[in-house]
């Protein structure tokens, strides 16, 4: 399915570099299931789980880990209420240090089990401040190409759907729209700053408001000299506009940016 718009290791050198992220705000019917995944990476609400994983996938007609119809909100967590018990000001994004959230934006970044290209996925959450929802897009319904160098998303869609998984009149506090940089930096193109607007306009027109924090955000990783040992993966460092860390293969390097792709936002490492 993936092989009719995932470009392969041979389109690397035919892309256009400032091709980063082209958006199309053209969107049709997707009827997709979405499949959750809940788990509790830090403890910090005593057992009680607040970050849930959604997959679209048009080929999957249930999950292992349990469906929900797109309409329920993340268990256990107020609307706009921070779920790691320490307010940030907005503007500032706070990274949960979090081993199994690092390893599922891992899992995202490297578009899931398929090829090394560009892909986007979304973060959001109660707070202005910290992400609970990661929503993977691995369906190709969602682009119009991919390749190791751009990625063109077909993003009103991508939006809506995203705005689907909240009831009718709810919104999130912050939203987070990363695309990927397979072996390259964290570094925004002309085509990232110029599309930057329209991205917005996407998830402002599909959950029908502006009251919410918004971030770009580029994901690079790159090949790392030998392997951390245990206690060095997965331990975040807090960058100027961004964040890091060591996976078992890549160096992973997050940049949080504004609204317009200028900027570069405060970020902070969330420990709860």
């Amino acid at each position: 399915m993936f092989d009719r718009f995932f470009g392969d290791e041979g389109d690397s050198g035919d892309a256009d570099p400032e091709a980063d992220v082209e958006v199309r705000t053209n969107a049709g019917a997707w009827g997709t299931d979405v499949n959750v995944e809940s788990g509790d990476p830090s403890g910090v609400l005593d057992g009680d789980s607040w970050f849930t994983t959604h997959t679209f996938d048009v080929d999957s007609e249930e999950s292992s880990a349990g469906t929900r119809g797109g309409t329920e909100p993340s268990p256990d967590v107020s609307p706009r209420e921070s779920p790691i018990g320490t307010t940030y000001p907005r503007g500032t994004f706070a990274f949960p240090a979090s081993k199994p959230f690092m390893q599922a934006l891992e899992t995202r970044g490297k578009n899931g089990a398929h090829e090394r290209v560009e892909t986007v996925y979304v973060l959001t959450g109660q707070s202005a401040t910290t992400p609970t929802e990661l929503f993977g897009l691995d369906d190709p319904e969602y682009y119009e190409s991919a390749t190791r160098n751009s990625v063109t998303t077909l993003e009103g869609k991508v939006a809506r759907r995203v705005a689907s998984s909240y009831p009718d009149g709810e919104t999130p506090g912050v939203v987070a729209r990363f695309h990927t940089h397979p072996g390259g930096t964290t570094t925004p193109s002309d085509t990232d700053v110029g599309s930057a607007e329209s991205i917005e306009e996407c998830y402002e027109d599909a959950f029908g408001t502006d009251d919410f924090e918004f971030f770009h955000g580029i994901h690079a990783y790159v090949e790392q000299s030998g392997v951390p040992s245990v206690t060095e993966r997965h331990d975040p460092a807090a960058l100027n506009g961004g964040v890091s860390w060591r996976g078992e293969q890549y160096r992973h390097e997050l940049a949080l940016y504004g609204p317009r792709f200028r900027n570069p936002q405060d970020v902070v490492i969330a420990d709860g």
